[in-house]
């Protein structure tokens, strides 16, 4: 619920307030010079929020990532417009240092944390596009209740238990700019598997519910299957979150499988906590042992995945 509430108001609240603040400023601006650099600017936090929710993913991408950085690029603008509007010339220094901050958070983030800026990146608007909308399909796919279905170029090797042996020429190459972008990648992926090692266990040290049960003791029971269920939950949203090098899709691809498979064992559990039904209850409980082996051999394609990526490009990282 908070998550949801959350994603409203980064991708639509705070950009289309900005905006909309912006408007009236320039409205209520005491002089016709004023008015006339105010309708610049505000037309361009439009044309920003325009290419935003119109035509998704030609200038930054459509996620709760890119609301935020839309919002500090109005906010740039934002400032500017304080810049003119301003009659001494602290309350400029200070909007115009305030606009400087706006535009160094918004190039930082997009540039050296969140790899969403077009200009960023190094490859075309199409390429861009094209993989935001197979990601964009492979998300839905598990609202369909389809189990995820990435399409990617096939393999040239089956996966093995250990790193695959695949020529050079056929491994992907990182870029130099992707290099740091793909350190941080693993950082933070591994931050996510930590969390999905402690659910794991949790659901590991779930003991069966006794059919003799007390209700009270059977809604304990309920209320720890839910907190579970929350994490797992809240640890899928943030799989599907991390951005990553377009070197690493595959990787990336298991990651979040993963992640939907620890949701679904959680949910699993879950529903086994309200079961009465014995037939049922074992149902769902065997269910959530499935698919919490499927998340340990998801998360083994990531970690082999990665090997490969870093082995073949380690002499590179080596000569750094």
């Amino acid at each position: 619920m908070y998550l949801g509430i959350a994603e409203i108001a980064l991708m639509f609240v705070l950009p289309l307030g900005i905006t909309f603040i912006t408007i009236l400023q320039t409205a209520s601006a005491d002089y016709r010079s004023q008015k006339i650099t105010g309708a610049i600017f505000s037309l361009c936090v439009i044309v920003m929020d325009c290419l935003f929710y119109f035509d998704k993913n030609a200038f930054i991408s459509y996620n709760t990532d890119g609301g935020l950085l839309l919002a500090f690029a109005s906010l740039f603008f934002f400032g500017l417009l304080y810049v003119v509007r301003s009659d001494d010339r602290p309350a400029k220094f200070a909007n115009l240092l305030f606009s400087a901050l706006m535009l160094a958070a918004f190039i930082g983030i997009a540039y050296w944390e969140r790899p969403t800026l077009l200009v960023a990146s190094e490859f075309t608007a199409a390429q861009i596009a094209e993989q935001n909308a197979r990601y964009q399909d492979y998300i839905s796919s598990f609202q369909e209740g389809k189990g995820g279905k990435w399409k990617a170029a096939p393999r040239s090797t089956a996966r093995k238990g250990t790193v695959v042996d695949m020529p050079s020429e056929d491994r992907p190459q990182l870029s130099e700019s992707a290099k740091p972008r793909l350190a941080r990648y693993i950082e933070e992926s591994e931050k996510v598997i930590a969390r999905m090692q402690a659910v794991m266990e949790a659901i590991d040290s779930y003991e069966p519910i006794p059919p003799n049960i007390s209700d009270a003791e059977r809604e304990q029971r309920g209320s720890q299957a839910l907190a579970i269920n929350n994490n797992a939950t809240a640890i899928n949203k943030r799989a599907l979150g991390l951005f990553h090098p377009h070197e690493s899709t595959e990787a990336h691809t298991e990651l979040i499988q993963a992640s939907e498979s620890l949701r679904l064992a959680a949910y699993s559990l879950y529903t086994y906590s309200l079961q009465e039904d014995p037939e049922e209850q074992m149902t769902q409980y065997k269910q959530s042992r499935n698919q919490i082996a499927q998340t340990k051999i998801c998360l083994e394609r990531f970690r082999i995945d990665i090997q490969n990526l870093l082995s073949n490009n380690q002499p590179q990282l080596e000569e750094q």
